[in-house]
């Protein structure tokens, strides 16, 4: 059996276990069990159907753009990221904050999951710069927090570090195309809402899902944007 169909069944493995793993997260997700008092939340629970398949579009996008990158090595931290990004997206648009009890404990996990395709690799200063990211980025969005009007919250704070982590091990142009992705994608997503009545010029807005956003846009189409920015 040749590689190509060796990678083909794997990737339908992948999806297969991100529809499956998704749909026992959308049900876990739909109890509602990471509301606290303070969310004084009492609408329901957003709908569920779009986990499974959100899931697997990312699995699918990742596994094809960075999966074979240090012999796929890297790729179960960034599947996991993946699978971190649904459930952020969804608690996030729910009641507007992202809990601690997923954006703390990523951090350590995704360093100790970058050790593998660092070996792998033999390139440590890909470490040493994906630390260097990880405070910039987290030293950015504090500085964002506290402008006039800056509306970041301390869970977007929190998700920083994470993913100044995940694109830092990549290069400082991923983290810089992240960065702008996400505001691009927060922007258009605000214009969209406020031109449909569902929000107004004062209103919370979720930045979470943008961040994990333009996080996925870096990982998979930093170079197709640095070359299109270039005129390459």
């Amino acid at each position: 059996m040749n590689r190509d169909v060796l990678w083909v069944l794997a990737l339908v493995a992948l999806v297969v276990g991100a529809l499956v793993i998704g749909r026992i997260t959308a049900r876990e997700l739909a109890t509602g069990g990471y509301r606290i008092p303070e969310d004084e939340a009492t609408h329901p629970t957003p709908p569920s159907w779009w986990v499974a398949p959100l899931l697997a579009v990312i699995v699918v996008v990742l596994a094809t753009t960075i999966g074979d990158v240090a012999d796929y090595a890297a790729l179960p931290a960034y599947l996991l990221f993946a699978w971190l990004t649904v459930c952020l997206v969804w608690i996030d648009l729910d009641v507007h904050r992202l809990p601690v009890g997923l954006t703390r404990p990523a951090l350590p996990a995704f360093a100790v999951l970058l050790l593998p395709p660092t070996i792998a690799t033999g390139e440590w200063d890909r470490l040493l710069t994906a630390g260097l990211c990880c405070v910039g980025l987290t030293v950015l969005y504090v500085i964002f927090a506290f402008l006039p009007g800056g509306g970041f919250g301390g869970g977007d704070i929190q998700l920083a570090p994470t993913i100044g982590l995940l694109l830092g091990w990549f290069s400082v142009g991923h983290v810089v195309i992240g960065t702008m992705a996400a505001f691009v994608v927060g922007g258009v997503t605000a214009l969209v809402l406020l031109l449909t009545g569902r929000a107004g010029r004062k209103s919370a807005m979720a930045f979470g899902p943008s961040m994990c956003a333009g996080a996925i846009i870096a990982l998979a189409w930093t170079g197709a944007i640095v070359r299109g920015l270039i005129g390459e």
